[in-house]
């Protein structure tokens, strides 16, 4: 295992620094079908998983740290949450699991053109060589020459100087993971939502199925504009009336979102 003793500060992290092309490849290759796959297999069905917040970063400790806070009340309670956690209470080890699922210069490579593609190799390599864990950045992978010239500047800094760089990075990460993850969980929400709407039938919509084959498209499309014209979006379930006759109050919300769903996701 190699160690860092650089001003006083310890760091340790496991696994050899010059792992071969082909090893980096393959981790990369996995770890990015896994945010895709991951969320298809179980994804967010309104209850978080700790799997969740260990996608946004690669701490186990945070992401038990949040699951543990869960559920919260909005996104902005999340993320300060999540501030006061990586700030104030990570320890150095947390915070270096979390870099070892980045390599924002290595990726970066695949965007560069010929010439500058061994540059960023080499500056890869002696950025992990002097500080031990890897390069982080919340600079857009696409912009090569930019993060290029972001690892040749913090490359001069001290290991204190640079490890507080690289969790204030982390952190712009971590906090678009949290609105990515916000999304996700209120789409799911709103599908959940509207499936439960589509279960219920007003009697006035179920008299629309006896119309003539020729104009049944006519039909339902005049049905869909008498729906929402009738209902006005400004106002509370409760002040419109139509079609809410034998609605429960969770019938009639269910109703009202997936009527704004149908309006403002799908036009």
């Amino acid at each position: 295992m190699p160690e860092f003793d650089v001003e006083g500060l310890r760091l340790t992290r496991d696994g050899d620094l010059e792992e071969s092309t082909g090893e980096r490849n393959s981790y990369n290759h996995i770890f990015i079908l896994s945010l895709y796959i991951l969320p298809i297999f179980g994804g967010l069905s309104g209850k978080l998983e700790s799997r969740d917040f260990f996608l946004i970063t690669r701490s186990r400790w945070f992401a038990e740290k949040m699951i543990a806070e869960s559920p919260f009340s909005s996104l902005d309670h999340a993320t300060s949450f999540a501030r006061q956690l990586w700030f104030k209470e990570s320890r150095i080890q947390s915070w270096l699991d979390a870099f070892s699922g980045q390599s924002h210069l290595y990726r970066a490579i695949a965007h560069a053109p010929g010439p500058m593609m061994r540059e960023m190799l080499h500056w890869d390599r002696k950025y992990r060589a002097k500080f031990g864990f890897e390069f982080v950045t919340s600079t857009e992978t696409w912009f090569s020459q930019k993060i290029l010239d972001e690892a040749k500047a913090r490359y001069e800094n001290t290991l204190v100087v640079e490890l507080d760089i690289a969790a204030q990075e982390e952190f712009k990460l971590i906090e678009h993971g949290l609105e990515r993850l916000w999304e996700r969980l209120t789409f799911s929400q709103i599908q959940e939502a509207s499936e439960a709407a589509g279960e219920v039938v007003p009697d006035s919509e179920e008299k629309e199925d006896v119309v003539p084959s020729g104009g049944s498209e006519e039909a339902d499309f005049a049905a869909q504009n008498v729906s929402m014209l009738s209902y006005d979006l400004n106002k509370t379930p409760e002040e419109n009336d139509y079609p809410y006759s034998g609605m429960s109050p969770e019938e009639k919300n269910a109703w009202h979102l997936a009527m704004w769903a149908t309006r403002y996701l799908n036009p």
